[in-house]
C-alpha cells in the first residue's frame, strides 16, 4: 500500500481493544428482538423489528484474525454481516404497521438509545475485521485502468448471471433458482440505494454534476418487471422478510456501501464502489433478460437491447466521473476512486462464488443425499473415529440459518427432521438419511418427532476436493 494512501479498512488498529469489542458484540446479539429463530420465523412477513442472529455462536468466536478471501465463506464473516446489517438498519426510519402497542414497543426496542450506542461501539470494528481482505496493495491513477476494472466487473458479473440461468434451467430449478437470485439482490436493493441516499444528502457527491452522480437505476431492469418476477416466484416485497436465506456476500455488498457512507473521508472511495454497484444490478438484468420469456414477458430482445445501451451509459459516466475528479483532485483523488472500485470489485468476486456455490449446491440436494453415503462409506472403512458432533433435539427445535466453516455431513439415527436452504425448499431426513453441507452453505432445519438424534461428521477438505463429481461448477 501506498504510504500516501491508507488501508481502507485497517484491522490491525483494534489489536489492543479486540478483547472488549467482542465482549460488547456478544452483549447487543443478545439483545432480544435478536434472539434465534422459532419454527414460525423462517420467513418473516414483514416483521422488520426482528432479525434471529444466532447469538449463542458468538461465544466461540474470537475475532482475532481478520477475513481473509479464503475465509470469508465461514461463520465469523457470516455472523459479523448479520449484526453489522441490523446496526446499518438501526440509522433507517421504518415506523410500525399496523400501528398496535405491541409493534410499538418492537419499534421502540429496535431504535433504543442502548441498541445505538452499542452497535456504533462495535461496528467500526466489524467493518474493519470483515473488509480488510478488499485492501490492494497499490490502487492506481491511471484512468484507462481504472476504467477498465469497471468495464471488466461488469463483463464478469453478466457471465455469472448467464451460467445462473443455465444451471438453474438445465436442473429444473428456474423457480426457486430465481427466487434465491432476487432474495439475494432484489429484496437488498432499497438498503443499498439508501446508503447512497444518505450519502447524497451529506454531501458526499455534490461536487458531481447531478447527471454523473451513481445511482442505482429503477429504468433497468425495471422495478415493475422485478416485481412481477417475484410476485411469481412467491417473494413478497416486505423489507428483509426472508432475512434467513440472505448470503453472508449479499449483506456484506450492503454493509460495505455504508461503511463508506459513514465515513466522509471515504466519500472519493464510495464514488468508486458506488459505480460498482450500479454495475452489478446492471449485470442482473442480464439474468432477468434470459428469463423473462419464462415469466411471460414478450420482448426479451428488448430488454436485452436496453441492457446494452445502460451498460454503455454507465461507463461513459463513469469516465466523465474519473475526468471531474482528476480535475477537482488530482492524482489523489484518483487514487482514492481506485482504491474503493478495487475493494468492490473483491468482494463482488466473493458475492459471484457464494451465490454460484450456493445454488449449485441447492439444485442438487439429491445428489448430495447421495454424495453423504459415498463418504459416509469412506469414514467407516478408513477413519471410523473422525470427528463429529452429536445433538439430541425435541420436537420444533428449530435451527436459524447459518454456515459451518468446514464441510459436515448430517447424518440421522433416531427421530426426523426437515432441512431448508432457500424458502419452500423441504427436504426431510429420517433415520439412516444423511446430507453433505460444503462448507459456507447457508441452511437450516427444524425437528418434526417427539426426539431427533443426529450426527455432523467434519469432512476433511481433502475428501470433497477429491470427489469427481464435486469439482464446483461440475454438472452434477
Amino acid at each position: 500500500m501506498s504510504s500516501r494512501l491508507p488501508k481502507l479498512f485497517p484491522f490491525e488498529q483494534h489489536t489492543e481493544t479486540r478483547v472488549e469489542t467482542r465482549e460488547r458484540i456478544i452483549e447487543y446479539a443478545a439483545l432480544p428482538q435478536y434472539r434465534s429463530a422459532v419454527v414460525e420465523e423462517l420467513v418473516l412477513k414483514g416483521d422488520f423489528y426482528r432479525r434471529p442472529l444466532r447469538p449463542e455462536d458468538l461465544e466461540f468466536l474470537p475475532f482475532g484474525k481478520p477475513v481473509r478471501r479464503n475465509t470469508y465463506r465461514r461463520l465469523p464473516f457470516f455472523a459479523a454481516q448479520r449484526i453489522l446489517f441490523c446496526i446499518n438498519d438501526t440509522r433507517t426510519a421504518v415506523l410500525p404497521v399496523p400501528a398496535t402497542a405491541e409493534k410499538f414497543a418492537a419499534f421502540d426496542a429496535f431504535y433504543s438509545e442502548k441498541v445505538q450506542v452499542l452497535g456504533t461501539s462495535i461496528q467500526g470494528f466489524l467493518e474493519d475485521f470483515s473488509f480488510d481482505f478488499t485492501s490492494v496493495d497499490e490502487p492506481t491513477a491511471d484512468k484507462a485502468e481504472i476504467i477498465a476494472q469497471l468495464d471488466g466487473l461488469l463483463r464478469d458479473e453478466g457471465a455469472l448471471w448467464g451460467k445462473l440461468a443455465r444451471m438453474i434451467r438445465s436442473r429444473n430449478y428456474l423457480i426457486d433458482g430465481m427466487r434465491c437470485s432476487l432474495i439475494q439482490m432484489w429484496s437488498l436493493l432499497d438498503t443499498k440505494r439508501v446508503a447512497l441516499a444518505r450519502a447524497a444528502a451529506s454531501g458526499y457527491f455534490s461536487w458531481l454534476p447531478e447527471e454523473l452522480r451513481p445511482e442505482l437505476s429503477s429504468e433497468f431492469p425495471g422495478d415493475a418487471l422485478l416485481g412481477d418476477i417475484a410476485r411469481q416466484c412467491g417473494v413478497d416485497g416486505a423489507a428483509h422478510s426472508y432475512w434467513q436465506f440472505y448470503l453472508s456476500t449479499s449483506l456484506g455488498s450492503c454493509n460495505f456501501l455504508n461503511a463508506l457512507a459513514r465515513r466522509p473521508d471515504r466519500a472519493l472511495d464510495l464514488c468508486g464502489a458506488a459505480f460498482a454497484a450500479s454495475a452489478q444490478w446492471i449485470a442482473f438484468g442480464c439474468l432477468i433478460g434470459q428469463v423473462a420469456g419464462d415469466f411471460g414477458y414478450d420482448d426479451p430482445k428488448a430488454l436485452s437491447d436496453l441492457s446494452d445501451v445502460t451498460t454503455v451509459e454507465l461507463v461513459s459516466r463513469f469516465e466523465k466521473m474519473l475526468t471531474q475528479v482528476e480535475e477537482k483532485f488530482g492524482t489523489e483523488g484518483l487514487l482514492r476512486v481506485s482504491r474503493g472500485l478495487s475493494a468492490a470489485v473483491r468482494l463482488a468476486e466473493c458475492a459471484r462464488d457464494n451465490l454460484h456455490d450456493q445454488l449449485a449446491w441447492l439444485s442438487s440436494a439429491e445428489e448430495h443425499l447421495r454424495l453423504a453415503h459415498v463418504i459416509t462409506e469412506r469414514i467407516n472403512a478408513e477413519c471410523p473415529d473422525i470427528d463429529r458432533e452429536t445433538f439430541v433435539e425435541p420436537r420444533d427445535m428449530c435451527s436459524t440459518t447459518h454456515v459451518h466453516s468446514d464441510h459436515r455431513l448430517v447424518t440421522v439415527e433416531s427421530g426426523n427432521m426437515v432441512f431448508w436452504g432457500n424458502p419452500f425448499m423441504e427436504v426431510r431426513l429420517a433415520p439412516g438419511d444423511m446430507i453433505l453441507i460444503p462448507e459456507g452453505r447457508l441452511h437450516g432445519s427444524s425437528i418434526e418427532s417427539d426426539e431427533c438424534v443426529y450426527h455432523q461428521p467434519i469432512i476433511p477438505d481433502e475428501w470433497i476436493t477429491s470427489l469427481s463429481n464435486w469439482a464446483r461448477g461440475a454438472n452434477i
